[in-house]
């Protein structure tokens, strides 16, 4: 039988043992991150036919933001969110519009 704590290192060929809490705080972080990313690139999605006058895209991704902890039910877990330029206009406020994600609110 394979021992489930025992997992390659992506980082080289050396193997690394993982106690039952990190491997579940790691595949905590990996699903917020993959949920964050998801979330960010259906919002791009959503708006990738509005162009400024010069024919460039007025939402697009930008990065990641600082990395952030989180507490989930197997500790803390840091996270980087992915950052999303708006340059739309709110035509009631005059003001840019903004993305803020459900998953990780400000």
């Amino acid at each position: 039988m394979v021992d489930v704590r025992t997992l390659p290192s992506p980082e080289s060929s050396e193997e690394i043992v993982l106690t039952l809490d990190e491997l579940a705080r790691e595949g905590a972080r990996r699903m917020i991150g993959a949920a964050l990313r998801a979330e960010a690139d259906e919002y791009v999605a959503r708006f990738a036919d509005e162009l400024d006058e010069d024919g460039h895209r007025l939402v697009v991704r930008n990065g990641r933001a600082r990395e952030r902890k989180v507490t989930v039910g197997s500790g803390t877990v840091p996270v980087r969110a992915p950052r999303v330029s708006d340059k739309r206009v709110d035509e009631e406020s005059g003001g840019r519009q903004r993305f803020s994600s459900k998953i990780l609110p400000a």
